[in-house]
């Protein structure tokens, strides 16, 4: 009886195997015919059969007769992801608001919410998301079926533990909260919670770098590194990797909410930069400021310090990529070659340094797809080539 239950065990651990190993090649292939998946991952064609009639049933792929064949006679019948079975939710809790981002099985961008934060107590914060999220949750549940909702995913811009705990905060000053639990008990769906720098990574990974070794560097208000290495977000021993913000570059400097002196963050955020720029022109436009020859050197020092940390973030860790994300980098790419004009150590080993594609939606979609990884349980997802973002009027 033993050896019939491990191999009732094996038999079903190879069938999950398989059928993560079919997912991941429909993902990344877009649409492909039962012949060419059987090709592509050397499963027969029997196993292949199988699986997919199986993933039929439960909603996770469709079936469609559209072939990319001229020749006459019957064209292939293509699997493909079945978006309009299900969706996922990624959140991105900042002070002054919360980005929310709906995504479907194939990883489409279906809808964005903005609502507004502020200076909330969690308590208020949970009950206004329920609030605006159930009515949005009952509408696309009744458009995607059978699955439904998969999961929520929060990003946090904080320190979050491996027991998916806030540490702390620092704008909203939150500790030791376990806002997982508590909207779980509010919705009753898988909740994820990582740190905002995290996602914004896994995101961009997603989406546009399908490499195994990815950095991405939040620069907003804080800066916060999200490290992706083989594929998977690093944590570190306790989950507090990528608090690279706090990274002291002037022993001497101002105190930081953090409690160290003269802290990477303090030099070169966007938001000290904006604080900087604010001299030149109360109430003017930021992009307008820059473009001011009083302002160069405010800039100039601003591209020095952040030359200073990402030099040292290089050479500590050699990233294959770096994505810088801000709301002026973004619309400043030059900013870049300024960046990588100063770092001048012969020992930086990088591929490319570029902005972010995703912007200030990173984190969000990030998590929305961090739920779906978890839902196909796959070891990754890319949805690089479906070019979502080539239509300008997706995120508009």
């Amino acid at each position: 009886m033993g050896d019939d239950i491990v191999s009732t065990g094996d038999a079903n651990y190879i069938k999950h195997l398989n059928r993560r190993i079919l997912v991941e090649h429909i993902v990344k292939e877009g649409a492909l015919s039962r012949s060419d998946l059987s090709r592509k991952t050397g499963l027969n064609k029997a196993t292949v059969s199988a699986q997919v009639s199986s993933m039929i049933e439960d909603g996770i792929v469709t079936e469609t007769k559209v072939g990319d064949i001229t020749t006459p006679g019957r064209k292939p019948i293509l699997v493909e992801m079945n978006g309009e079975s299900g969706f996922s939710i990624g959140v991105d809790i900042d002070d002054q608001e919360v980005r929310v981002v709906f995504i479907d099985i194939k990883g489409k961008p279906i809808h964005r919410e903005v609502i507004p934060n502020g200076d909330k107590d969690i308590n208020t914060l949970v009950s206004e998301v329920k609030e605006n999220l159930s009515p949005l949750i009952q509408r696309f549940e009744a458009s995607h079926s059978p699955i439904g909702l998969t999961g929520i995913c929060l990003g946090i811009h904080g320190i979050i533990n491996n027991e998916d705990e806030i540490e702390f905060t620092p704008k909203q000053q939150w500790t030791h909260v376990n806002l997982k639990e508590r909207l779980e008990k509010e919705i009753d769906v898988p909740i994820y919670i990582d740190n905002n720098a995290n996602l914004s990574a896994y995101g961009e990974q997603v989406y546009f770098e399908n490499i195994p070794d990815l950095f991405c560097i939040t620069l907003y208000s804080g800066i916060g590194l999200g490290i992706i290495n083989d594929y998977t977000i690093y944590r570190g021993f306790r989950g507090f990797a990528g608090e690279i913000g706090h990274m002291i570059i002037e022993p001497h400097g101002p105190e930081c909410q953090c409690g160290n002196h003269g802290c990477w963050e303090l030099y070169a955020s966007e938001r000290t930069l904006k604080k900087q720029l604010s001299s030149l022109g109360q109430g003017s436009d930021f992009i307008d400021l820059l473009a001011k020859p009083e302002a160069e050197p405010i800039l100039s020092d601003y591209i020095d310090y952040l030359s200073y940390g990402l030099n040292n973030v290089i050479n500590i860790f050699n990233p294959q990529r770096i994505v810088l994300n801000g709301a002026l980098i973004n619309q400043n790419p030059e900013f870049v070659d300024r960046v990588q004009r100063a770092l001048h150590s012969k020992i930086n080993s990088y591929e490319s340094i570029r902005i972010s594609q995703l912007g200030e939606y990173a984190c969000a979609l990030g998590g929305a797809a961090y739920v779906l990884k978890n839902y196909l349980d796959v070891n990754t997802l890319d949805f690089v080539q479906y070019d979502y973002f080539e239509d300008t009027k997706l995120f508009a």
